[in-house]
C-alpha cells in the first residue's frame, strides 16, 4: 500500500493495519494476510454495536464414530436484530459469538455487512455440477430441455421491453445507471428501447435453483438429514418441502451433492423469521455443510436445487478429508513473511489447472467422476483452495497424467477443428518422469475430440455466432426499426413534462459532469483491453461483459468483467450522485429536476467526438434515467 494523507496525516500500511487490530497471535503469513484482507471485504453498510452487547456462545461439536471433533456451528453466531443468524429470542441488542467466529482481536465494535439475505440469489447449474449430476443418473436430456427453456426466453427479450428491463435487473446489467427502469419506463411512455442501437447492443450484450447462505438450527428443531428453507421475495414466498438437493460449488467429488428433506416448522419457532437462508440440522454424526466440498457457515452459499427432472437416481459418500493445519513459523508474522508467501502462492496457485484436468478425465473416462483420476483430483483441488489459507501448495507429483487430447466444449473457439475418429484409449499418455511442462512451442499441439456426453451435447446444441445473428435480426426487423432519434423524443417527452422549469444555469454544471464520466469511461475502455493499441466499447464497459470475436466469453474476459463492472458501477453511482445532490449537496426536488434535465440536454444537443473513441453514448442514458425518474417524483 503506498503512503497516504488522511486528516492532515501520513498514513503507512503498518499504522493502517495495526488500527485494524491485534494480528500478532497468528503464526501463519497466508492466514494473517488473508485475516488482513477479512478487514478490506467490500461491504455495503456498517453498525455500531456497544461493547455490552457482545457475548460468548460455545460452539456445538462432537466426535464422530471415528473419534474425528465436527464442528456444527462453524462460523454462525447470532444477533438479536437482523443477520448475523436472526434468534427473536434474545431480548435487546445482543450479538452472540462462537469462538470460530473470532478471527484475531479488532480495535473497532463495528460490523461491516458484507452481504444478506435480502432476497433469493439465482442458481446457474456450472459445468462441474452437470457432470457430476449426469453420473448420479440425471439423463441427458433434462440439462437440453433446460437449457433450450433459457435459449427461449432469452430470444423473448429481444422482443418485448418489459421482459428486457426485468432480464438487465435480473442479471445486474446497468443497474447503477438505472438501466432495467429506464427500459421499462420507456416502454410505459409509448417509446421502445430498440429503437437505440446503443441501448438494444447493451442489452443483447449480457447472456448467461435458489441460492441460499447457510446457518444453523439454534432452535434444536431440525434432525439429521433436515433443513429448512423459507424463499422470500418482494412479492411471494415460499417454504421448501419434500427430498431435494443440497450442494456447494466448488463441487468436484460425486459425494458433494447430497438428498436432504426440506420441511416446515411450527408457526410459532422463531426459524419463522429467517428467511432466504437455509437452516441446517445440529444434529448427527457429522454436520451436513463439511460434506458438501468442505462447507461452513461464515458466508458459504449453498444450492438447492427441487426440480424433478434434476434428481439424482444414486448418491455417492462424501468425501472427508483430513484438516490440512496451516503453516506455523513460530513467531510473530511481519511484512515480509506476507510478500514471500504472495510470490509463493502466485508461482504454486494450481487449482485452475486441476479443475480443467479433472473436466477432462471425467469426460473421457467410462467412469466418469467417479474414476480414481478423478476423485485424487478432487482431493486435490481441495487442498489448492485451502492453499491461500494454509500456505501448503498442493503436490503436482501426485498429478494424473493425460493426453493431448482434449473434449470438443473445451475448445477456445468454434474454429478449432473437431476430430470425429478419435480413439480416447489409444492416445498416448506421458511416461513417468516425463516433463508435462515444457515450452508451448515443443509441446504437442493440443486436439479435440467431438465429445458424445452431456456438457458435449449442450456445447454442440447452440450455435453462438447464429444466435446472436437472429437476435440482432428480430430486433432489427421493420416492426422496431432502428433509429437514432430515441433520445429526442424522450427529449420532448421532458420538455412536455417540464415546461415551466428552467435550468440553464446548470448547464456548466451539466458540462462538467458529462466531461468527467466520459473521461471515467475511456479510462475504463482502456484499462480493461487486452491489446494495448485496442480498447473495449463503451457498450462492454456499460452493460459490464467483455465480449469475445466468437460472442463468447474466456476466463480471463469473466475475471476482467468483474472488475470492470465494479469499477464502472462506481463511476456511474458517483455521477448520479452528482446530478442528485450538485456541488453544494442540494438534495431539493427542484434542484435536482434542474440539474438531471441540463445534464440530459447537454448529452443529446452538445455531441463531442474524441480521437479514437469517437462520439460516447452512454451518458445520455444515464441522464435519461435520472431525468425521467426526478419528473415521475416532480409529478407526484
Amino acid at each position: 500500500m503506498a503512503p497516504f494523507t488522511w486528516n492532515g496525516e501520513l498514513r503507512y500500511a503498518g499504522a493502517v493495519i495495526k488500527d485494524l487490530g491485534d494480528f500478532s497471535a497468528i503464526r501463519s503469513p497466508a492466514k494473517c494476510a488473508a485475516r488482513i484482507g477479512q478487514a478490506f471485504s467490500q461491504a455495503f453498510s456498517s453498525v455500531d454495536i456497544p461493547r455490552e452487547a457482545f457475548q460468548s456462545l460455545p460452539e456445538i461439536d462432537r466426535l464422530d464414530a471415528h473419534g474425528i471433533r465436527r464442528i456444527f456451528s462453524d462460523g454462525v453466531g447470532t444477533w438479536a436484530k437482523g443477520m448475523i443468524s436472526l434468534d427473536n429470542r434474545l431480548q435487546g441488542d445482543v450479538l452472540c459469538l462462537r469462538p470460530s467466529m473470532i478471527k484475531f482481536e479488532a480495535t473497532s465494535a463495528q460490523i461491516e455487512i458484507c452481504g444478506a439475505g435480502f432476497k433469493p440469489l439465482p442458481f446457474y447449474l456450472n459445468r462441474q455440477l452437470i457432470k457430476i449430476l449426469e453420473d448420479l443418473g440425471v439423463p441427458k436430456q433434462s440439462f437440453l430441455d433446460l437449457q433450450n427453456e433459457a435459449v427461449e426466453q432469452l430470444r423473448i427479450t429481444a422482443e418485448n421491453p418489459i421482459n428486457a428491463g426485468y432480464y438487465l435487473q435480473r442479471n445486474l446489467v446497468g443497474k447503477s445507471a438505472r438501466l432495467p427502469w429506464l427500459i421499462r419506463k420507456l416502454s410505459y411512455i409509448g417509446m421502445s428501447f430498440s429503437d437505440d442501437s446503443f441501448l438494444r447492443d447493451t442489452h443483447e450484450l449480457e447472456f448467461e435453483f435458489n441460492n441460499p447462505l447457510g446457518i444453523m438450527d439454534e432452535t434444536d428443531y431440525l434432525e439429521e438429514g433436515q433443513i429448512y428453507c423459507s424463499v422470500q421475495n418482494e412479492k411471494t414466498g415460499m417454504v421448501l418441502t419434500g427430498r431435494v438437493i443440497i450442494t456447494r460449488c466448488p463441487a468436484l467429488h460425486p459425494g458433494d451433492v447430497q438428498y436432504v428433506d426440506a420441511v416446515d416448522v411450527p408457526l410459532q419457532s422463531p426459524l419463522r423469521s429467517i428467511q432466504n437462508c437455509v437452516v441446517f440440522s445440529s444434529k448427527g454424526d457429522r454436520d451436513l455443510p463439511s460434506q458438501l466440498s468442505g462447507g461452513d457457515l461464515d458466508g458459504d452459499l449453498y444450492n438447492i436445487i427441487y426440480d424433478d427432472d434434476l434428481m439424482p437416481t444414486h448418491l455417492s459418500k462424501p468425501a472427508d478429508y483430513p484438516a490440512v493445519p496451516a503453516i506455523d513459523i513460530g513467531r510473530e508474522v511481519i511484512r515480509s513473511d506476507m510478500t514471500d508467501f504472495f510470490v509463493q502462492f502466485m508461482e504454486n496457485d494450481q487449482l485452475g489447472r486441476l479443475s480443467t484436468l479433472h473436466q477432462t478425465l471425467a469426460d473421457q473416462k467410462p467412469e466418469g467422476v467417479f474414476h480414481p483420476d478423478c476423485i485424487l483430483l478432487a482431493e486435490m483441488c481441495s487442498t489448492a483452495v485451502d492453499f491461500s489459507k494454509t500456505g501448503i501448495p498442493v503436490d503436482l507429483t501426485m498429478m494424473p497424467k493425460s493426453s493431448n487430447v482434449r473434449p470438443d466444449f473445451q475448445a477456445p473457439g468454434p474454429r478449432v477443428l473437431i476430430e470425429e475418429n478419435i480413439r480416447l484409449e489409444e492416445m498416448d499418455v506421458p511416461e513417468e518422469g516425463e516433463d508435462e511442462d515444457e515450452p508451448e512451442e515443443t509441446a504437442p499441439a493440443l486436439r479435440y475430440y467431438r465429445s458424445e456426453k452431456v456438457l458435449g451435447k449442450l456445447y454442440r446444441a447452440i450455435d453462438e455466432q447464429d444466435f446472436f445473428t437472429e437476435i440482432q435480426r428480430q430486433s432489427r426487423s421493420p416492426s422496431n426499426p432502428q433509429s437514432t432519434g430515441l433520445a429526442e423524443k424522450v427529449w420532448e417527452y421532458v420538455q412536455n413534462k417540464a415546461a415551466l422549469i428552467q435550468y440553464e444555469h446548470y448547464l456548466g454544471f451539466a458540462r462538467d459532469v458529462k466531461e468527467a464520466y466520459e473521461d471515467n469511461m475511456i479510462d475504463t475502455m482502456l484499462e480493461n483491453s487486452s491489446h494495448p493499441t485496442h480498447f473495449v466499447s463503451e457498450v462492454e464497459v456499460f452493460a459490464g461483459a467483455l465480449i469475445g470475436k466468437d460472442g463468447a466469453q474466456s476466463k480471463r474476459q469473466r475475471e476482467y468483467s468483474s472488475s470492470m463492472k465494479e469499477k464502472h458501477d462506481r463511476d456511474v453511482a458517483y455521477t448520479v450522485h452528482c446530478i442528485l445532490q450538485g456541488e453544494e449537496q442540494d438534495v431539493s426536488k427542484v434542484e435536482a429536476l434542474e440539474r438531471s434535465i441540463a445534464c440530459l440536454d447537454v448529452a443529446i444537443h452538445e455531441p463531442r467526438t474524441r480521437a479514437r473513441f469517437g462520439r460516447l453514448m452512454s451518458f445520455t442514458w444515464v441522464a435519461a434515467a435520472v431525468c425521467l425518474k426526478e419528473i415521475e417524483k416532480f409529478a407526484r
